[in-house]
Order: C-alpha cells, then sequence, then structure tokens
C-alpha cells in the first residue's frame, strides 16, 4: 500500500514538472502598444501568443523574465528566455528579447516565448507588441502633388 502512494505522489511530482505550454490571443492590433505575460508554475514552457495586424505596419518585440531572489534563493526564475515572430505559413521572421520589423503586411502572426521556469514558485514574464501604421503609397503621393501645386502658386505670384 505505502508503495503505491509512494508511485503516485513521484508520478504527480513529475507531472509538475513536466513541459507547459499556454495560448493566447491579442486580436486586431492596428497602432500603439500591447502588452502580454505568463505565469509559469514549473519547468521548460513554450507559450504562443496569437495576433493580427490590420495593415501594413512597423512592429517592435520584447520580452524579459520578471525574476525576484530572497537571500540568494531563486523565487521567481526564468532561464533560457527566448521570443520569436513568425507568420501564418510557420516562417520565422525575427528572433531576440527586443527586435524590430519593418513593413510588416496585414495578416496573422504568433510570437512563441520560450524558456525554463526553474526558481522555486516557477517564473514570470512580460513582453510587448508596439505597432505603427506605415502610411500607403497613395498618401505620399497626395503629399507631393499638394506640395507641386503649393510651389506652382508661390512661383506664379513672384512672376505677376
Amino acid at each position: 500500500m505505502n508503495f503505491n502512494k509512494l508511485l503516485l505522489s513521484s508520478l504527480l511530482l513529475a507531472a509538475s514538472f513536466g513541459a507547459h505550454a499556454a495560448e493566447y490571443n491579442l486580436g486586431n492590433l492596428s497602432a500603439g502598444y500591447t502588452g502580454f505575460g505568463g505565469n509559469i508554475v514549473s519547468g521548460s514552457f513554450m507559450d504562443k501568443i496569437n495576433f493580427s495586424l490590420t495593415g501594413q505596419t512597423d512592429g517592435s518585440f520584447g520580452a524579459g523574465a520578471l525574476n525576484f531572489t530572497v537571500g540568494g534563493a531563486p523565487i521567481l526564475n526564468i532561464s533560457g528566455l527566448s521570443l520569436s515572430l513568425f507568420d501564418n505559413s510557420d516562417n520565422n521572421l525575427g528572433s531576440g528579447l527586443d527586435f524590430s520589423l519593418n513593413a510588416l503586411n496585414a495578416g496573422s502572426y504568433y510570437l512563441k516565448v520560450t524558456g525554463i521556469a526553474n526558481g522555486f514558485s516557477g517564473g514570470m514574464y512580460a513582453g510587448g507588441i508596439d505597432v505603427s501604421p506605415v502610411p500607403e503609397p497613395g498618401i505620399w503621393s497626395s503629399l507631393m502633388a499638394g506640395l507641386a501645386m503649393l510651389g506652382f502658386m508661390a512661383f506664379r505670384r513672384r512672376e505677376m
């Protein structure tokens, strides 16, 4: 009987240190900052953060571990934290804890956050996405046409 209890508790303990995976959906991003984060109990993890871009945008992506130590003992700790951006075809577009990409097209994307939570209480991380729309070519041509008209009008006034 004691052997069965020992075996059951060992299996439960081993399961608690297994791989962790979570999936989050941030929805449509058009402009500004959007934060995300995770609280991992213990062990290796791979979180997936889904989002969509509504138009062509420039984007900055970043993440960091929120480590907490008391008296030299790691209460919250994540080692080997990594962040990667993928498009909906699973192409890796960028990696690193802080990176920027220009002219991302409208569509679906996801961030993959991986690491090992090895503090006494696991680990925590936080990150963010900052996107800003890229002006469409039509806007630039309208601006240039307007400036040309102003220049022409100033030239005609000088002639008179």
